[in-house]
């Protein structure tokens, strides 16, 4: 059982790590959309940071705050919890199976 959940945190972080180099990848090539979907997790936490109009009403420029940057880095734990507790369950049902 150790074995399983060890094996399932490092696909986790191994998926986690893909996830976002494919994302910033994605992000260099103007996917800005398919980088947004690789990295879900900062995009669902970059949603609840508030940000600072700039500009106008009529033209917003909007900048970042630090809990911005605080989102970015939580999004990673966040990653690799839900990618080990996937990988977890895939383990498990491929081990009932066996």
């Amino acid at each position: 059982m150790i074995k399983r959940i060890l094996l399932a945190f490092a696909i986790g972080v191994l998926a986690t790590a893909a996830l976002f180099a494919l994302s910033f990848a994605a992000d260099s090539f103007g996917f800005t959309s398919l980088a947004n979907a690789f990295l879900w997790q900062n995009t669902l936490l970059q949603s609840f940071a508030p940000l600072g109009n700039m500009g106008t009403s009529e033209h917003p420029v909007y900048e970042g705050t630090p809990l911005n940057f605080l989102a970015f880095l939580a999004s990673v734990p966040l990653g690799i919890v839900i990618y080990s507790v996937m990988a977890y369950a895939v383990l498990s049902m491929v081990r009932r199976r066996a």
